[in-house]
């Protein structure tokens, strides 16, 4: 199973994070916070 951000579940890896999550919508794992994306890092 493929890992996906804790908070809004888009996919951290795989098919879909290698062909719609990463170049569409800048979507990357998070460098501070593990399990999290690059846009919920910010969010509070």
């Amino acid at each position: 199973m493929a890992k996906k951000c804790i908070k809004c579940g888009v996919p951290l890896e795989g098919f879909m994070y290698k062909i719609i999550a990463k170049p569409i919508f800048c979507v990357r794992p998070s460098q501070k916070k593990k399990g999290l994306c690059n846009k919920c890092e910010d969010k509070k």
